[in-house]
């Protein structure tokens, strides 16, 4: 009786020894370990933020939004674990299909987007009747493109007109669909970009002139807020910001109000603020974590 409980219980351990787990998945730990701490901490971050409001919209179920956030986690987790099975260089070939469909929905999105939090930045799947934010599959479509062309232009990568021009045209074109919509996406996923090319051997000369054309927008921007401000009969502070379109030209108007606002404060109302307030309020009670 006793050697039939241990062989069991020998069994159930070797089914969960975690050695054997590791060994059946590929590719860097490293990698993996992240994603299982990222995960954890977006469980803290989620629960900790939207508590309050699960409770008021829910009649007391604060974990309902944690649920969810598991369910999509477990989803998610899952799409990763398979598609980390597929070989690489599928990727490599649907690469080039999926930057083209990422531009036409970028540019679906900045005419026929949901506005939500006055901006455009999303669109609606029919099917589902959810939101889904096109600059997120943008930048996977995007890196994956331009992992693409840098490993077959590694021949000619240092030339201007063969290399550097082929890698440099769809970063700009994906940058310049997200940013009408949402700036700091832009900024951000450009940066990421140029580190990408630093990686692929890029001229470090060429990436240089590219962050020196890419200020210029961004002085122009913080010079409109500096003069405007210097109009404003307010000396103390600046007025609200007004609410404006989705449209490029409604959009380069509240980036120059945002920046004037950073720079030397704001007395806008709780509903035009609300991201920035929500954003302070966030920084104010986060704590370290």
């Amino acid at each position: 009786m006793d050697v039939a409980k241990d062989i069991r219980f020998s069994g159930l351990r070797n089914s969960f020894n975690t050695n054997n787990l590791i060994s059946k998945t590929k590719g860097d730990k490293v990698i993996w370990a992240l994603v299982v701490l990222l995960t954890l901490v977006s469980l803290l971050a989620v629960y900790s933020a939207t508590g309050s409001l699960a409770y008021k919209n829910y009649k007391g179920n604060t974990e309902i939004y944690l649920f969810k956030q598991i369910a999509f986690i477990l989803v998610g987790i899952m799409v990763i674990y398979f598609a980390h099975l597929v070989n690489y260089t599928f990727y490599s070939r649907v690469a080039k299909i999926a930057f083209g469909i990422s531009l036409v929905l970028l540019f679906y999105t900045l005419f026929f987007g949901v506005k939500m939090n006055e901006g455009s930045r999303w669109i609606r799947l029919p099917l589902i009747n959810m939101t889904m934010q096109t600059s997120d599959f943008a930048k996977l479509a995007l890196f994956m493109y331009l992992a693409r062309l840098l490993s077959k232009k590694q021949d000619v990568i240092k030339d201007f007109k063969k290399g550097f021009i082929p890698v440099i045209t769809p970063v700009a074109l994906t940058c310049i669909l997200i940013a009408p919509a949402n700036l700091s996406t832009a900024l951000l996923l450009g940066a990421s970009c140029l580190l990408l090319l630093f990686i692929g051997r890029v001229s470090t000369k060429h990436i240089l002139a590219t962050i020196g054309i890419a200020l210029i927008p961004i002085v122009f921007l913080i010079s409109a807020a500096v003069m405007r401000h210097g109009k404003s009969t307010n000396d103390d502070v600046v007025a609200p910001i007004k609410k404006t379109s989705s449209t490029l030209f409604g959009r380069v108007d509240t980036w120059i109000g945002r920046m004037e606002s950073f720079i030397y404060g704001s007395k806008q109302t709780d509903n035009d603020a609300y991201q920035v307030n929500q954003a302070k309020i966030a920084i104010a009670n986060g704590g370290i974590f």
